[in-house]
């Protein structure tokens, strides 16, 4: 499990536990938006997806390379930042008094399968559930997964969050996040998601590394990867 310093939210990724600090908020549960910043993005450095999730922790087992994680995974797509928007809201069902802790939702558009096909019956973009560090507005993430970044992802559907004998958590709407309908997916890991931003290093924002080279080389069958 992956430990945080204030409060634990675990998510089954596959056989993987995932745990943020987080603190408690509610979300919309209506059909999101894209989320507006509050002020004008400064120019993009690879440092800015490097931090955007900092404060994270895992206990995980990397893989060794991106075939390996490619094994984990149910779809491999190449794809391009569209926007950041709300997700879902995660509840303790057996302490009702308990805050809920919201997610975010990474939408991708010009989306292209390598492994696996895309859900039949989307409506031309692939929404991703991400955790979200103390409880941020989805524009805070902006800077970090810049819209028109290159992206390579590693997924697995996400869960319509029923607690288990692990996992006491819930989601009080797990058909929100997204538009009705539409599949929703998480990262078969913290390595499974990777991008870049025009002629920038290559971020693995999830657990904030960064390595020079080219992202069609996480791909599977490539040799770049971080740990």
């Amino acid at each position: 499990m992956r430990t945080v310093k204030r409060s634990i939210l675990a998510v089954l990724a596959g056989s993987m536990i995932l745990a943020t600090t987080l603190t408690g908020c509610a979300s919309d549960t209506s059909i999101p938006s894209p989320a507006a910043s509050a002020e004008p993005l400064s120019p993009y450095s690879a440092q800015q997806s490097v931090e955007q999730f900092a404060g994270i922790e895992y206990d995980y087992d990397p893989a060794a390379s991106p075939s390996a994680l490619a094994d984990q995974s149910s779809l491999v797509v190449m794809a391009t930042i569209d926007r950041v928007q709300e997700g879902r809201l995660k509840i303790v069902p057996k302490s009702p008094n308990e805050p809920g802790i919201s997610t975010i939702v990474l939408v991708l558009r010009d989306t292209k399968p390598v492994r696996g096909d895309l859900p039949a019956g989307d409506d031309g973009l692939l929404y991703v559930e991400l955790p979200n560090p103390g409880q941020q507005e989805a524009g805070a993430y902006d800077r970090g997964l810049r819209a028109g970044a290159r992206v390579v992802a590693y997924l697995v559907p996400a869960g319509d969050g029923e607690p288990t004998d692990v996992v006491d958590f819930a989601i009080a709407e797990p058909d929100a996040g997204r538009p009705a309908g539409q599949a929703l997916f998480i990262t078969a890991g913290p390595q499974g998601l990777i991008l870049q931003y025009e002629n920038e290093a290559v971020v693995w924002p999830l657990i904030g590394e960064q390595r020079d080279g080219n992202l069609e080389d996480t791909l599977p069958g490539g040799q770049l990867i971080a740990s």
